[in-house]
């Protein structure tokens, strides 16, 4: 359905008067009459007729008056918040995981205020599999987590992969160039693991390798919602936590190997691409350029996609 044939009803409607329309569309009247009966033909109804001097709504006409004004007024506005990215307004609902809180994110909500002064973000902590569902039932609009999801319904954009370690506290002077302390099986059997919230991919993950080393008995594996509480807990020497190492780098903390190779963590921004708007793209690409950053200034544990989107 032609936009300009929706607007041509609504001033018609208006003016009821071809010629006066025409002048106000800078465009004929015959083009004018044409794009009336386009309208007709794809409806399959009299939308306007003459009446004495004037052309005039028929009822179907004016049935289908307030729908034309709708759609007429969301395509201007798209129109103007795409040339004008600094005018767009409302609330963005962001899901992140608690990696990205405590990495970067405060740093993408600084430079995303500084673009788009007028666009509130709302954030809310959760894991990956609660991410999902709350993006799939639309109560948030955007979701930073692991990824790929493997979901064709979304829209994601790689954001960056972080390294992930297993952290004890430094024993002697820290040197972080120097080589992981290696722990015995039986430090291992007797170590407090803490890693990853219980149900996460991460979680399974460092379940499985544990089951799978020749130890006289597991160790105590619990999992943590917060990461800055899990290095926390690290450095006073109350477990053994599995850390990306952009967190480890720089604090009261030693690399430890436990004979496990941990996987790395990828992370995506996803969204719902049916009636998304504009910004949501621009918000994902001003994200992927925001960890870009970060892994610009740290360079420990971070890597970020070949190809990052470019933003505003």
């Amino acid at each position: 359905m032609n936009i300009e044939a929706l607007r041509t009803l609504i001033y018609t409607a208006e003016h009821r008067n071809y010629h006066t329309v025409a002048q106000l569309m800078h465009i004929s009247q015959p083009a004018i009459s044409k794009r009336i009966r386009m309208l007709e033909d794809q409806l399959q109804n009299k939308l306007v007729e003459r009446v004495g001097a004037s052309m005039v709504l028929t009822p179907a006409g004016q049935a289908l008056l307030p729908y034309c004004e709708r759609i007429v007024s969301a395509y201007d506005e798209a129109l103007q918040r795409l040339s004008n990215p600094g005018d767009w307004q409302g609330t963005i609902q962001l899901g992140a995981v608690d990696t990205i809180l405590s990495t970067w994110l405060t740093d993408f909500l600084d430079r995303h205020q500084r673009c788009y002064p007028q666009v509130r973000i709302e954030v809310v902590a959760a894991p990956t599999k609660d991410l999902l569902v709350e993006l799939n039932n639309g109560r948030i609009d955007i979701a930073m987590m692991l990824g790929p999801s493997y979901d064709r319904a979304l829209v994601e954009v790689p954001l960056c992969t972080m390294e992930v370690g297993f952290y004890g506290r430094a024993k002697t002077r820290l040197d972080t160039e120097a080589v992981p302390r290696s722990l015995s099986v039986e430090e291992i059997a007797e170590a407090s693991v803490i890693t990853f919230p219980h149900g996460s991919r991460p979680y399974f993950e460092v379940a499985e390798q544990l089951r799978q080393l020749p130890l006289p008995h597991q160790p105590r594996l619990s999992g943590c919602m917060s990461m800055l509480t899990l290095r926390s807990l690290a450095e006073r020497g109350l477990g053994v936590a599995t850390l990306p190492t952009p967190m480890a780098v720089g604090g009261r903390l030693e690399r430890l190997d436990l004979g496990i190779a941990l996987q790395p963590l990828t992370f995506a921004a996803a969204y719902r691409p049916a009636a998304a708007p504009p910004i949501y793209s621009r918000f994902c690409a001003l994200a992927a350029d925001t960890a870009a950053d970060y892994a610009r200034r740290n360079r420990t544990g971070i890597a970020v996609p070949g190809a990052i989107p470019a933003a505003p």
